[in-house]
């Protein structure tokens, strides 16, 4: 075992070199998918409702708006088998407006059903910002954006300068246990060797959550003022969107912002951590072979 253990890091030695990080080049994998998230999951069913509720009922437009995100959650969970969490939330939010509506016959009560979920969201990223200590040992909940850092700004070990090594498990110290890591499951074991040693990563994961959840409760608190002061129902419609949207962006950008400098934090953290104990570690093999 020490052998192989030993091969493994010869054959990846530590880099010197250092890594910088690029915020076009994490991002810019993602600018087409984001459009088109945004063009189905956004604008498309505006479009749809606006166009559709001076010929029919604004209960069937709604049903009828909410089915462009229904199709992006399929077509993503099929072919690329990924949860479409912006997809979803537009779809359930049409559909239990227009329920809602149906029963009651009051469209007043659709647009409350999008602001009560915006808030219900909020209240979720909340809950995840607190520690459950006592279920440690059964399950860990982390801040959401935890998980959202996998999906939007996944990461393997060579772009950060982690040696192969440091995630082997016991009992597969071999070649074969890195090489039949899945890339899912290197981003996945790169955050948590993240969360678990750099504490700048964790909290910037705590802010990160915690602009999500104010930003969603802002926008609940929005569209219910909208509602109180009795506009019209396009009105709301609009205004509504305008404050989503607008907050959003500015959420977006906060988050780009946390992403950058963590970054960089962690990036020096590595090469602290690679200075502090990757070379002891090589100098102590040179020790036992000279012996």
């Amino acid at each position: 075992m020490a052998s192989n253990s030993s091969s493994i890091r010869q054959q990846n030695p530590i880099s010197s070199e250092h890594i910088q990080f690029s915020i076009w080049n994490t991002f810019k994998h993602h600018i087409p998918r984001f459009l088109i998230t945004i063009l189905v999951d956004v604008i498309l069913p505006l479009v749809l409702y606006f166009s559709l509720q001076k010929r029919i009922k604004s209960i069937y437009a709604l049903l009828i708006a909410g089915i462009p995100p229904l199709i992006m959650v399929i077509i993503k969970g099929i072919l690329s088998r990924t949860f479409d969490a912006l997809g979803f939330l537009v779809f359930i939010a049409f559909l239990i407006s227009a329920i809602v509506a149906l029963i009651t016959h009051n469209p007043i009560v659709l647009l409350l059903e999008k602001s009560i979920i915006t808030g219900i969201l909020s209240i979720i990223f909340a809950l995840t910002l607190i520690p459950l200590q006592c279920c440690q040992y059964y399950f860990h909940i982390r801040p959401l954006a935890y998980y959202f850092y996998q999906d939007l700004v996944p990461i393997k070990r060579h772009e950060v300068g982690l040696p192969d090594h440091i995630f082997e498990y016991e009992g597969h110290d071999d070649e074969h246990s890195i090489i039949k890591l899945s890339y899912k499951q290197e981003v996945a074991q790169v955050y948590e060797w993240f969360y678990t040693h750099c504490s700048s990563f964790r909290s910037t994961c705590y802010i990160i959550t915690s602009i999500w959840s104010i930003g969603f409760l802002l926008e609940f608190l929005g569209r219910f003022t909208l509602i109180l002061v009795r506009l019209s129902i396009n009105n709301i419609v609009i205004y509504g969107h305008v404050i989503l949207s607008s907050i959003t962006i500015i959420m977006i950008l906060l988050t780009i912002i946390c992403i950058a400098k963590e970054r960089q934090q962690t990036l020096r953290f590595i090469e602290q951590w690679k200075n502090d104990h990757l070379n002891i570690e090589q100098q102590q093999q040179q020790q036992q072979q000279q012996e």
